[in-house]
């Protein structure tokens, strides 16, 4: 039984490393689902086996489990509850699906490396087809446009801001002037790929990363706080200014910056709209599912009357959950947000070696996408499922390797 265990506990652990690498990818949804409601499957399974689900009784692990657990109330409250129960069952649902088998799965520190090289894989294919289609195509933006990768450079930038941290823990826990020496010259070429993007609110993510991985560095011995933000500071800046002067359209987006600042380019509109919806049903809010900001009926009793004539979200994850879900979701999900992220980094200053890393990596990737970059567009929640059970993940293992 022990060996029988061993081989669906094995098959798990690379279900999960298949579906991060493909959940960049343009391609897969379906083999996506297969794996999510697969491995669920297998870890229930194994469950009688597991030591560790102890994790999934921690703080942020609770907080998850209550956010999860009011949205229920997003399709009984909804205006279309039969729309807003598939719309649910197609995201938060996976999320569900994804943190318990993640966070106790990956409790390992060989595990967790093998995790990490799967990031840095993906961010170099992501970030090589975004080169290919910039330098093959006439674009504006640096952006993937491939048959394989095909996303939009805002959702480019946030995928690099989820992998680049975990790229800065390679950088921490490899060994040898060789790999260090890759490392460094994919990181530039990475943040290079991100100023390319000319996605603000990605690089407002990015510079909130770095920040606090700044702090981070300088409460760990060894590390000089100036040295730190000096290199941190002046890498970005150099890259930076060499793409706004060699690089027509990054300069033209840098010059607009305090034109659009007015309008955060033009998502103001969104925003009140979104505002007026949701001061006439707060507690409850309409309906989980997208379509339903695109319907009549929230904005009847506003002075809009109707839905804009757009196709575009609210385009703030805060005021979008505040639409759906009402006060009841936004307050679960926002505790949740900074309770990992208090969490997350007082155990990293705790932890050392691997362990620390991961740590604050999953940190600053919540700061950067879910805090910072998600008032300016809507994020994955898939995604938080991953870094949530990364993060996890490390707080339940031992691991103190630089190795």
């Amino acid at each position: 039984m022990e060996k029988r265990y061993e081989t669906l506990d094995r098959i798990i652990e690379y279900g999960i490393y298949l579906y991060i690498f493909l959940t960049f990818l343009a391609k897969g949804e379906g083999i996506r689902n297969i794996l999510i409601f697969g491995n669920f499957a297998l870890w229930l399974f194994t469950l009688k086996h597991r030591k560790n689900l102890y994790l999934l009784k921690k703080p942020v692990s609770k907080w998850l489990w209550i956010w999860l657990g009011v949205a229920p109330f997003a399709v009984i409250f909804s205006i279309d509850p039969l729309y807003s129960l598939m719309d649910l069952k197609r995201e938060l649902l996976k999320v569900g699906l994804l943190f318990p088998v993640i966070s106790t799965v990956m409790a390992d520190g060989e595990r967790l490396k093998k995790a990490l090289f799967v990031c840095y894989v993906t961010a170099i294919l992501i970030v090589g087809a975004g080169f290919y289609s910039y330098g093959t195509q006439e674009m504006e933006m640096l952006k993937p446009d491939t048959l394989l990768v095909h996303i939009w450079h805002n959702r480019f930038a946030r995928y690099l801001c989820m992998l680049l941290p975990f790229s800065f823990v390679l950088y921490h826990t490899w060994k040898g002037a060789a790999s260090r020496t890759i490392l460094t010259v994919s990181l530039v070429v990475f943040v290079l790929a991100l100023v390319l993007s000319t996605s603000r609110g990605g690089l407002a993510g990015f510079a909130s990363i770095m920040f606090i991985w700044s702090l981070y560095l300088s409460r760990k011995k060894g590390y000089n706080l100036k040295k730190i933000m000096a290199y941190l500071i002046i890498v970005p800046l150099v890259i930076g200014i060499l793409a706004y002067w060699s690089v027509p359209d990054v300069k033209t987006r840098i010059d607009n910056l305090t034109r659009d600042l007015h309008t955060f380019n033009e998502r103001t509109v969104l925003w009140k709209a979104a505002v007026y919806a949701i001061v006439n049903r707060p507690v409850t809010g309409w309906g989980y599912g997208d379509d339903l900001f695109h319907r009549d009926e929230p904005f009847k009793e506003t002075i809009l009357k109707k839905a804009l004539p757009t196709d575009k979200n609210q385009h703030n994850m805060f005021l979008e959950i505040l639409f759906h879900q009402g006060i009841i979701g936004f307050i679960p999900y926002l505790l949740l947000v900074l309770i990992a992220i208090k969490v997350f980094w007082t155990e990293a200053l705790r932890a050392t070696g691997l362990k620390s890393y991961m740590l604050i990596a999953c940190a600053s990737i919540i700061l950067g996408n879910y805090v910072v970059h998600s008032m300016l567009t809507s994020v994955e929640m898939t995604h938080l499922a991953v870094v949530l059970g990364l993060g996890m993940a490390a707080s339940g293992t031992n691991e103190s390797s630089h190795n």
